[in-house]
């Protein structure tokens, strides 16, 4: 038996965050926005996420609920554009899928068991990995991941 969910979307929010909401309804996500754009969600698994930084009053709202979190992604171009809209896939050592989703901004926070995990991330169809990377227990590693995009991709969005 097929169950139907009407999502009502505010035609104010960004599309960016609307197309989160949608793949996470899909995709057994939940998700949901916080203050100044953020939004914070869990996986199928119960891992726990949080994504945003649009902007520097959310970068900092951001960064600093973000303490909890032991692994830290950013989304940028090597011209210091920062990214949004980045699809983020862990998987773990055996290729299990541990996280699914939509970045809603350039900062990407994920709580995750020790452990080794694979990650790609993809801006525009372009993909960008570390794999075997260790997340130890009790402390935070952080990646930043570059796309080589023209300044003027920028001014045409």
């Amino acid at each position: 038996m097929n169950t139907v969910t009407k999502l009502h979307l505010n035609p104010g929010l960004p599309i960016s965050l609307m197309v989160l909401i949608l793949l996470c309804a899909s995709t057994g996500v939940r998700a949901q926005q916080l203050t100044h754009g953020i939004v914070k969600g869990e996986t199928a698994q119960g891992y726990q996420f949080m994504s945003g930084g649009v902007g520097s009053g959310e970068r900092d709202a951001i960064m600093e609920a973000a303490k909890s979190y032991n692994l830290a992604l950013s989304f940028a171009a090597p011209s210091g554009q920062y990214l949004s809209d980045v699809e983020v896939l862990i998987t773990d050592e055996r290729g299990k899928e541990i996280v699914n989703t939509t970045a809603a901004g350039p900062l990407f926070y994920v709580e995750l068991p020790g452990g080794r995990y694979n990650v790609t991330a993809t801006y525009d169809g372009r993909s960008e990995e570390i794999n075997g990377l260790q997340v130890p227990k009790g402390s935070r590693v952080s990646r930043v991941f570059h796309w080589n995009v023209p300044v003027d991709e920028f001014t045409q969005k």
